[in-house]
Parts: C-alpha cells; structure tokens; sequence
C-alpha cells in the first residue's frame, strides 16, 4: 500500500512537473512570437521612412563647398634689422588677397555662422583681419560672393625662417599660405545643417618692389586642410 502510495504520489509530481515545462515552453513562445511581431511592425514603420531620408539626403545634399582664390597682391614683404637689443629679424608684409565662395546648389541655401582667414609664412602668423564681411546669408543656383582679406604689419621671425624668406627672394618665388575657416549652416525647407570646412590656400609671387608690387592673378582653387 505504500508503495502504490509512493508511486501515485511520484505520478503526481510528474505530471505537474511536465505541465510546468509544457506552461513555461508556451510562454516562451508566446513572447518569441510577440517579439517577432513587434520586429516587424517596426520594419515596416522604419524601413520607408529610412528610403525617403536617404533619398532626400542625396537631392539636397550639399556639394563639397570649396572656396577660391581670384587674384591677391604682395605690396610688400621683406626682412627689416632688428633693433639692437634683440635678436630675431623683423618680416614687413601687405598682402591683400580676393577670397570667393560659390553656391553651386540648385536648392540650398548657405547661412554663413563664422568666417575667419589667417595668412602664414613656413609656420609664422601674419596677422590682419578680413577688410569685407561676409553676407549673412547666400542664395542657391550658382551665387557667388567675394571676401576681401588684408594682411598688413610686422611680425618676429627666427632664423630659420629668415632663412627661407632670403632663399625664397633669391629664387625668385614667394609662398604664401592663407587659410580659410567656415561655419556654414544649409537650410532647405524646415531643415538646417551645420557643417564646419577649413581649407588651405597658396599663393606664389615673385618677389615685391617698393615701386612694384607683385600680382597673384592666376587663381587657384583652395583645398580642405
């Protein structure tokens, strides 16, 4: 008797052992197939709306806004002596350079945030701030504005520097590298991006006259520094 007892008992535990695994196994489905359902749904939600990001993403993108330069002046730049009392050299320079900026977007429109354009001789500073200002604000189809930027003074250069300035004179050639920095914000519709450029622009004059400046009318196109 008591082992029928025993085994009825152990029949029992079974059975509600295997219902308990036959109800966890059901719920695991049941929330496999809530998830997969809720992985579809958001499919079907996200997969249009990423197609039309995309797609106005490549039409009103903006193109790779490159600034350039149309002409600049070198009315001066040579060595002065320095004053008794020091011992670095002093480099005299007036650069005026026409920096321009085309909007070849049919759609955009170009918000300028900040503009900033800093001329350098081999790694040295020639201080002076843009002349012109810039328009607040650029419309599309190809509108092109000017920036005109004058550099002007005496900066303390080393030796080294000295050096290049007075082989570059011999040769013939001067290198200058003027950098642009931009803010720009692109507006289409309700929709406003803002993008950060800075570009790298030389020039080469042959060496300036007190009588006879030297003309950068060549042009060149500024490249992303």
């Amino acid at each position: 008797m008591q082992a029928a007892g025993s085994s009825a008992a152990d029949g029992g535990g079974g059975g509600r052992l295997r219902l308990s695994a036959t109800c966890f196994g059901r719920c695991l489905l049941g929330c496999f197939h809530d998830l997969f359902q809720c992985a579809c749904q958001c499919a079907w939600f996200w997969t249009p709306l990423t197609a039309v990001v995309i797609s106005l993403w490549l039409i009103y993108r903006p193109d790779l806004f490159r600034p350039r330069v149309d002409s600049a002046v070198l009315a001066a730049f040579a060595l002065d002596a320095p004053p008794s009392t020091e011992t670095q050299q002093l480099l005299r320079y007036d650069l005026a350079v026409d920096l321009s900026f085309r909007n070849s977007h049919g759609r955009l429109t170009i918000e300028y945030l900040d503009v900033g354009a800093a001329a350098f001789y081999y790694g040295t500073r020639l201080v002076g701030p843009a002349d012109d200002e810039m328009p607040s604000q650029q419309g599309p189809k190809n509108t092109t504005v000017i920036l005109r930027a004058a550099f002007r003074g005496a900066v303390a250069v080393d030796a080294g520097v000295a050096a290049e300035l007075e082989r570059e004179l011999a040769a013939g050639t001067v290198h200058v590298r003027v950098t642009v920095a931009l803010t720009l914000m692109y507006k289409v519709w309700l929709i406003d991006q803002v993008f950060f450029y800075k570009y790298d622009c030389w020039l080469w004059f042959p060496p300036p006259d007190d009588d006879a400046p030297a003309i950068f009318d060549a042009g060149t196109q500024c490249w992303p520094a």
